[in-house]
């Protein structure tokens, strides 16, 4: 190849014969650009071009397919073309990417036109000389076949031919005829007009086409022939603006448009419609192809399509299929369900496996899939198991055309087989465990394993202190989530499942702003919770509760296999408070007899001994009055033990009346603050007293209730040590009344908390001081309360001294 910048020949017969080509090509009336439009066409090429080369530039003859604001540029410098090269060495030129040869890249066409791919041959005058070339141009490297470069070859030689026959006169039919063969042994129909509309050419294609005769075409209007009557005001439009000098924006382009035949039946055709100059001025023409067979197999081929679609789409199962390179073809209803619109199971993505695990991916390698299991993971999406079938797909010689994939999801068919399994499971563990404390971790375990969600909580009911403890929890390796405190009702899934007695969804914990919100757990990654109640014969005693890394909509039948194994631990807990309940009551007749034997026995030992002192002494009046002193105390005490015993079973078996009435639950506490006043200060005690200030209304028994709020201040003055602290405070909001009385005194053994409200219990450290006591207050106080609607709790207060106890009542309305 020649440098770049090299002269062509500027040999004088060589531009003498070139001007004289120039002067017919472009005044004749040639159809040269149908000419290197057949070229473009024949290498499927978007331009093709006609150029005469002389000393200095390069000359468009003939033109297809420029853009617009190329169409009207007549010449170019010679030394920025390809066809330079063309003329100088006299041979086709090939180029297959002109940015990718260092002396092509920075030619003028390639920088400012845009050229990438050029194909070239010469064209010759009747002596031999070149010319100039016939190409055909591409804006994307172009891959030139041997058969593109034939049939520019062909099209150049056809030019020559037609330029051989205008230079000599004598030769001019000789020209014409074989212009004329090559139109009408073309296999498009070729259609001329004056832009008056009348028709000048029509080739035997056309007569095949359109069924009109050449003898009965030429020299009538072509929109009475050919054009559909609702575009041929459209068409007359066309004409006069091309007669006022204008050029549409069509010319040139490639375009579908529909025509008709002499029977008057419409069909698609497609064109590039061509103006040119001619010696009577400008006349249009255009190569027509009738693409009816093509639009009707295209169609079909829409309308097969738009089936297989449907059908598809209305399958549950997720099908997907890609072509012989791997491409993604074919993405179904289901299928895009199961992925996301986007996913494309050629590839792994972010799930955890290998991309030569995936169904489709050993399909296309050769490999035939059935019954194929797998665990489909996306991020942010629950896992779901599936099994797939995929097969490759060939034609009759064995070649790869691609694969297809089929995909049925059994996530509950396998959850279900594993709750089932784990629920035998549960049975197990619960069988050999002595209390929910001691099965709790490796239940937790085998249904969170079973569910695969990373974290699962076992809680119980602390009637005492109204809250929910943890009993147990389990958590996959590799997540760090510090032990939970106490729950309050309805706080967070566990709450509510107990308070409503309902299984709690929580879609996603991560929500911020929600009293669903659990930062805790949602800082580690986990969104979806569910809690389950735990039931036995009293209601509900607790939850057990599981937290997935994955936002998740509740399903009922996981909430149904989980409320199952709710209900196998609470039947275990049911027995266990069976036998907790005999072995507490074989307890309470312990107690009851060891009250009797003291309690009972203590007093009646006194009034005993002073009434023999007085039936048998001879003590002087103030004796006898000191001894009946301790008579009546004794008796009094009795008498107070058996009322308690009495008014106890009356209140819980419900054969005692309480009377109701409205009362001031303030002046309750403040009389009886003011009654334990003078033992308080006896103790160098603090007391606090904080009260509203106006009434604070219930409706209640009143010497029942005064009986409860003595007892509890009653106890904090007792059991404080001398200098130690005493709060009473009262409160209401719109949830009631709330008395609490706190103190600091000796509390209560961590052990013995759940015994606190039962009949005869006394704690151990206060057993031990030799304080004296029924251990019947708390439990009439616990029966009264609730008599009335309300509640009554008690807290420790951690590594500090004391107790706080909680009263709430209903407020009064009138």
């Amino acid at each position: 190849m020649p440098q770049l910048g090299t002269d062509v020949s500027a040999e004088p017969e060589r531009l003498a014969s070139l001007r004289r080509a120039h002067t017919l090509l472009t005044t004749s009336a040639a159809p040269v650009d149908g000419l290197v439009r057949l070229a473009a066409r024949a290498a499927a090429a978007p331009v093709g071009l006609l150029t005469l080369v002389d000393d200095e530039r390069m000359h468009i003859v003939g033109r297809h397919g420029l853009p617009p604001a190329l169409d009207r540029v007549q010449a170019e410098p010679a030394v920025s073309s390809f066809c330079q090269f063309v003329v100088r060495e006299d041979a086709p030129l090939v180029v297959r990417d002109a940015r990718a040869d260092p002396m092509l890249r920075d030619l003028g066409t390639v920088r400012r036109l845009g050229v990438t791919a050029y194909l070239g041959q010469p064209v010759h005058d009747r002596a031999g000389r070149t010319l100039g070339a016939v190409c055909v141009v591409d804006s994307v490297p172009r891959h030139w076949t041997d058969d593109d470069v034939a049939a520019v070859g062909e099209c150049a030689a056809l030019l020559e031919v037609m330029l051989a026959a205008e230079v000599s006169r004598e030769d001019t039919a000789l020209a014409a005829a074989e212009t004329d063969t090559v139109l009408e042994t073309a296999l498009e129909a070729f259609v001329a007009i004056e832009l008056t509309g009348e028709i000048t050419r029509w080739n035997r294609a056309a007569e095949r086409t359109f069924g009109w005769s050449a003898a009965q075409a030429v020299g009538r209007q072509v929109d009475e022939l050919v054009i559909p009557e609702r575009f041929r005001a459209a068409h007359r439009a066309g004409l006069a603006r091309l007669a006022r000098g204008g050029l549409p924006k069509l010319i040139g382009q490639r375009l579908q448009l529909w025509a008709t035949n002499k029977a008057g039946q419409e069909f698609p055709v497609e064109l590039t419609l061509n103006v040119v100059e001619g010696p009577l001025g400008r006349h249009a023409h255009a190569f027509i192809y009738d693409i009816s067979e093509r639009v009707t197999a295209e169609r079909q081929l829409a309308r097969e399509r738009h089936f297989l679609s449907a059908l598809l789409d209305n399958l549950d199962a997720g099908v997907v299929a890609c072509d012989e390179r791997g491409r993604t073809i074919l993405y179904n209803r289901a299928m895009r369900e199961i992925t996301g619109f986007d996913a494309d199971l050629s590839s792994p993505h972010d799930r955890h496996f290998e991309a030569d695990e995936l169904p489709l991916a050993r399909a296309f390698h050769g490999e035939h899939v059935r019954d194929a299991e797998f665990v489909l993971h996306l991020p942010g999406r629950p896992r779901r198991v599936f099994t797939a079938n995929a097969q490759p797909i060939r034609d009759a010689d064995g070649n790869r055309l691609g694969a297809v994939a089929a995909l049925h999801e059994v996530t509950d068919r396998r959850r279900a087989q594993r709750l089932i399994e784990c629920e035998l499971a549960v049975s197990r563990i619960l069988e050999q465990s002595a209390t929910i404390e001691d099965a709790g971790p490796e239940l937790l375990e085998a249904v969170a394993r079973t569910l695969q969600w990373p974290h699962s909580e076992l809680w119980i009911v602390d009637k005492v202190g109204n809250v929910l403890r943890n009993a147990a929890m389990w958590t996959q390796p590799g997540y760090e989530i510090p032990p939970p405190g106490p729950l309050a009702p309805g706080k967070g899934v566990s709450g509510i499942a107990w308070q409503t007695g309902q299984p709690a969804w929580i879609p996603d914990i991560s929500v911020v702003g929600s009293r669903l919100h659990l930062p805790t757990l949602a800082e580690h990654g986990l969104r979806v919770g569910l809690a389950v109640p735990i039931r036995d014969g009293t209601g509900v005693t607790g939850t057990i509760s599981f937290f997935g890394d994955a936002a998740e909509e509740p399903e009922q039948s996981l909430i149904a296999l989980l409320s199952g194994i709710a209900a196998h631990i609470g039947q275990f807990l049911e027995r266990r408070r069976a036998e907790d309940l005999a072995r507490q009551l074989a307890r309470t007749k312990d107690e009851f007899i060891a009250l009797v034997g003291h309690e009972l026995r203590t007093p009646l030992t006194s009034i005993s001994s002073y009434t023999e002192l007085l039936l048998h002494d001879d003590a002087d009046e103030a004796t006898r009055g000191q001894f009946l002193a301790v008579v009546a105390r004794n008796a009094e005490n009795l008498r107070a033990i058996i009322d308690d015993l009495l008014d106890l079973a009356g209140l819980e078996s419900g054969y005692v009346t309480m009377v109701e009435r409205p009362l001031d639950l303030a002046a309750v506490v403040r009389e009886v603050a003011g009654a334990n006043a003078q033992a308080a200060r006896e103790k160098d005690l603090d007391v606090a007293l904080r009260l509203p200030d106006g009434p604070a209304p219930v409706s209640g028994d009143l010497p029942r209730l005064r009986k409860v709020v003595d007892h509890l201040v009653t106890n904090a003055v007792k059991f404080t040590p001398a200098g130690g602290r005493v709060e009473i405070e009262m409160d209401s909001d719109v949830a009631g009344i709330t008395l609490r009385v706190a103190d600091t005194g000796v509390g209560i053994p961590t052990a013995e908390r759940s015994r606190l409200f039962e009949r005869f219990f006394r704690g151990s450290n206060i057993r031990n001081q030799g304080v004296p006591g029924t251990g019947l207050g708390l439990s009439i106080s616990r029966t009264v309360v609730e008599r009335h609607g309300g509640t009554i709790t008690v807290t420790d207060h951690g590594d500090k001294p004391g107790t706080t106890f909680v009263v709430r009542l209903p407020t009064y309305c009138p």
